[in-house]
């Protein structure tokens, strides 16, 4: 059997080749097929960018855990700062491409860490995220770019923080204290991405959590979730027995902590130096329903919306492939670390960015 395919997948490929002008194997290309988004916070691109909150209620200075039977918040700063260092590290990686003429196809992996310091005083971690993620690019034509695979986020207190909250709450036990957390571990991904003009790229994705998907805080967890390979055990139950807390209400089948996200990137070439860009990310979080509490989800409650919007000077790119840029955008919604989505605010970020974008 395996040998048939294997001889019916040559004898096609042969095939095509004749017709469309040959195959094209590449095991190690420089960039992916499906690049990253420029104003998506969460691409897996490198940066070293400043962060400044643009209002007093933007800045967090709480962390978030269970008390009383609820999620509640507890402060860890006593001088909230409003200014931050912004680092990321990550990587996106095209493996295996063939190519036939118009079509062509490859296996992709992509992540990296994230975490937000005080910019001011003793530069104080407030936490980090992880991501990532895998699956397969296609692209047809250099017009029409799909992507599918699996994709994780789990968000991370920071140990500096946590030292400072026990010193602001010194009668608080941090040995039975509950800290809620972010996770979405894991999620299936499916992304289109169309550029129909040399300048003009637009984009669209949807993550679906899987049914066995670790998903917190228990708030969030949809009901249909069970304990991989043990679907009498239901997630929502299962979670939230683990956090202390206690849900009374049932949420429906189409609740499933979806996140659905757009954008469109615009560049200008800038001679032989690279190109001016404009971009825009746009996400809605099915989560927002849930309001971020136990027993508040309401099939009426809106999705939350979140937006970045800017753009900058992308360099031509190195031996690599990589493009460094400079660039500045605008970001409304929720603090850039995971862990903290209860806060949100109008944010400025600014500074160097490298990826194969």
């Amino acid at each position: 059997m395996k040998r048939t395919l294997v001889l019916f997948v040559t004898l096609l490929l042969l095939s095509t080749s004749s017709v469309f002008g040959g195959v094209e194997f590449i095991p190690t290309p420089n960039t992916p097929l499906y690049r990253g988004y420029l104003a998506d916070l969460y691409a897996p691109s490198s940066k070293f960018h400043l962060l400044f909150a643009q209002t007093p209620e933007s800045v967090p200075t709480s962390a978030l855990i269970v008390k009383d039977g609820e999620y509640g918040e507890v402060p860890f700063n006593a001088a909230p700062q409003s200014s931050f260092f912004s680092l990321k590290a990550g990587a996106d990686v095209g493996l295996l491409r063939l190519k036939v003429d118009f079509f062509q196809i490859e296996a992709y992996i992509s992540g990296g860490l994230h975490t937000v310091f005080e910019l001011r005083g003793d530069s104080d971690s407030l936490g980090y995220d992880g991501f990532y993620s895998f699956g397969l690019n296609l692209k047809l034509w250099d017009i029409l770019t799909l992507k599918g695979g699996l994709h994780h986020f789990s968000g991370h207190w920071g140990d500096e923080m946590l030292l400072t909250l026990a010193a602001v709450n010194p009668t608080l036990d941090l040995a039975t204290t509950t800290f809620l957390e972010y996770t979405r571990d894991n999620s299936w991904l499916l992304a289109l991405s169309v550029e129909p003009l040399t300048f003009l790229r637009l984009y669209t994705s949807i993550e679906i959590p899987m049914v066995n998907a670790f998903v917190r805080p228990g708030a969030h967890t949809p009901f249909r979730n069970h304990y991989p390979g043990e679907p009498e055990t239901n997630f929502h139950t299962h979670i939230t027995a683990g956090e202390g807390v206690v849900t009374t209400i049932d949420y429906p089948p189409a609740y499933r902590t979806l996140r659905i996200q757009f954008g469109s990137e615009v560049k200008i070439p800038l001679f032989s130096l690279g190109s001016l860009f404009l971009a825009g990310d746009f996400q809605f979080h099915q989560d927002g329903q849930t309001l971020h509490q136990i027993d508040s989800y309401a099939t009426e409650n809106s999705w939350e919306f979140t937006f970045s919007v800017g753009g900058g000077v992308e360099f031509a790119p190195n031996q690599l492939g990589l493009k460094p840029r400079i660039e500045i955008y605008y970001h409304h919604g929720r603090f850039p670390l995971l862990n903290y989505f209860t806060k949100r605010g109008h944010y400025l970020t600014f500074g160097i960015a490298i990826g194969s974008n």
